[in-house]
């Protein structure tokens, strides 16, 4: 069964002028700013595949993260405008480069990471909004332009890029790839869709936009084939690139990727991804470790977070972390939970879901163990605040868990305090096997494999 195609690239590395801010994100706890210097270019990419008449929108773009209100901007303009049907035909997703652009003022808190002053959070904000309106842009002149009837095959492959950094055993070395192909042609390439799972950290923390080993691998797919190449980031929360983080790693890791997926093309063998396409998309709150409802347990925060501050200096990261939470305690906002999309696109022959987040790759390895058919399953999608780890990461602690000694408060230097959490989300009692009822990760894998295996009505 033929769909019909429509896919275009733009540009939305930041320069000056127009954009106001070169601030970049993707590392703390300082100020990191770009001068003008350009690796590779930062590019968005968005797809429509039209099944029946239908548009079914993919946008991706070479962006560190997306916070909430920029991706409801984004849904809540494509959907008014008419540019889907159906809101859950719109899927968003960001490659993590951490060699990117910083955007918005809420998670990461640029005040936070980088201490950054009142001015330039307004000019990252400026930025923001010339990226968001790209992006938009993007979406409109994609759904306006010609038609091409194609055919999608997939299959999947393995490309040696990383460890698991958490020192936790999984590493995710497999890879997703779609083709498709002008309809009634063997040869005739439109595009490729592909996908891995790892952090694109290879350059290191230098001050250079880079796309990192996703734009390079892209780049090679492109040269090979000769049509343009879709990157979507998989379940890499806590996937590590191979060391050493250098500008040279970025080639490298980005070729051996780009071959695996030319190889796999050429070899052909691809399963045949046909329609009718049914999408759906749910958002789940995420508990935090204790009920911030509770005015007890707001009481004891208040004590934690005042204790951390005393004696720290206002230019220490734990500090301005501890002011904002104690602000939010005094103004009776603070969180009661975290929001997640939760996204499925189900195909014959293929299924996807997308999470949002920076989810740990356990949930790659267990949804495909529950599920057993054929599944891309993609993180970073639609929007990212915080890391969402399963209950065996949660309970050893660290960076990717989100605290450290007490997993009541956001531990120190944890990706909590990056992301402006005041504590880490809620796991099952340590040792206890499935994910207890309300924790994080049982509700994240309930709620995936109810959008999979729902009935199609």
């Amino acid at each position: 069964m033929a769909f019909e195609a429509a896919v275009r690239t733009v540009d939305i590395t930041p320069v000056h002028p127009p954009y106001p801010s070169l601030w970049m994100g993707g590392y703390g706890w300082g100020p990191r700013p770009n001068n003008g210097l350009i690796a590779r270019r930062l590019r968005a990419h968005c797809l429509v595949l039209w099944d029946d008449g239908v548009p079914n929108v993919l946008l991706r773009a070479d962006v560190v993260s997306i916070p909430r209100d920029v991706h409801h901007f984004i849904r809540d303009t494509v959907v008014r405008e008419g540019l889907v049907d159906f809101e859950s035909d719109f899927l968003l997703s960001s490659s993590h480069t951490h060699s990117g652009a910083c955007l918005g003022d809420t998670r990461p808190d640029p005040k936070i990471i980088m201490n950054l002053t009142d001015a330039d959070v307004h000019a990252v904000n400026q930025t923001t909004w010339l990226v968001m309106e790209a992006l938009v842009q993007l979406v409109r002149d994609t759904v306006a332009m010609p038609r091409t009837p194609v055919t999608a095959r997939y299959g999947r492959t393995t490309a040696d890029l990383g460890f698991n950094r958490a020192g936790l055993p999984t590493v995710l070395d497999e890879v997703e790839v779609v083709v498709l192909r002008r309809a009634g042609t063997q040869r005739g390439n439109f595009a490729v869709l592909f996908g891995a799972a790892c952090h694109p950290v290879a350059r290191g923390n230098d001050q250079v936009f880079d796309s990192d080993y996703p734009g390079a691998a892209a780049e090679h797919i492109e040269q090979a084939l000769g049509v343009p190449a879709l990157f979507f980031q998989g379940a890499a929360g806590d996937q590590e690139p191979h060391h050493p983080h250098v500008p040279e790693q970025v080639t490298t890791l980005g070729s051996r990727l780009g071959r695996a997926v030319v190889d796999r093309i050429v070899a052909g063998n691809l399963a045949a991804v046909t329609g009718p396409v049914r999408t759906s998309y749910v958002e789940v709150q995420l508990p935090l470790s204790v009920d911030t409802t509770q005015q007890a347990v707001v009481d004891e925060l208040r004590a934690k977070y005042q204790a951390r501050a005393a004696g720290l200096p206002t230019s220490d990261v734990r500090r301005r972390h501890a002011d904002q939470m104690l602000g939010l305690i005094n103004a009776n906002l603070l969180p009661t939970s975290m929001p997640m999309p939760i996204q499925c696109w189900r195909f014959g022959g293929l299924n996807v879901i997308a999470l949002g987040h920076e989810v740990l790759s356990a949930f790659d390895v267990r949804l495909r163990a529950a599920f057993g058919g054929p599944l891309w399953v993609m993180g970073y999608a639609n929007e990212v605040e915080g890391y969402v780890p399963d209950d065996q990461a949660w309970w050893a602690g660290g960076y990717e868990a989100g605290w450290s000694g007490d997993p009541a408060i956001a531990g120190e230097f944890a990706a909590t305090m990056a992301y402006s959490w005041p504590t880490p989300l809620k796991a099952s009692p340590v040792g206890v096997t499935p994910a207890a009822a309300g924790s994080a990760e049982r509700i994240v894998l309930d709620t995936a494999l109810g959008l999979l295996t729902s009935p199609i009505v």
